[in-house]
């Protein structure tokens, strides 16, 4: 697993071998300023995985999401790049997770919400 980037507000990682992003969502983001480079490191994390990546996205220690168009950017380049499939990770249903399957809508991205981390790996490496 590699690394891209690590901050107050997210943590972006992939597994090549596994084809997968990982993104981990935290805090509130409520100003451009919190995560100024949020889309490039997307973009930088995403070139290294080949079409047909899927993301395991973790929203659990996500508080409040006011920067929705950064959202929706990272996955309109996930879907240009050849994204399968995104699993999303709640404790219990929040306004996020009804925020994120609007976004998911209008995106286009095929994605599920889970509250288990090892059913939304399963469904993941579902061919």
């Amino acid at each position: 697993m590699r690394e891209i980037a690590s901050t107050d507000f997210y943590s972006i990682h992939v597994d090549m071998a596994k084809n997968r992003l990982f993104i981990t969502y935290k805090g509130a983001w409520m100003k451009p300023a919190q995560v100024p480079n949020f889309v490039k490191d997307h973009a930088d994390a995403i070139k290294l995985l080949s079409p047909g990546f899927t993301a395991l996205v973790d929203v659990r220690q996500m508080e409040a999401m006011l920067l929705s168009d950064f959202i929706r950017q990272a996955q309109s380049d996930a879907i240009q790049a050849g994204i399968k499939k995104a699993a999303r990770i709640y404790d219990k249903p929040t306004f996020i997770q009804i925020q994120a399957e609007h976004i998911h809508k209008k995106t286009g991205l095929n994605s599920k919400a889970f509250d288990d981390v090892a059913a939304a790996e399963a469904w993941l490496d579902e061919p």
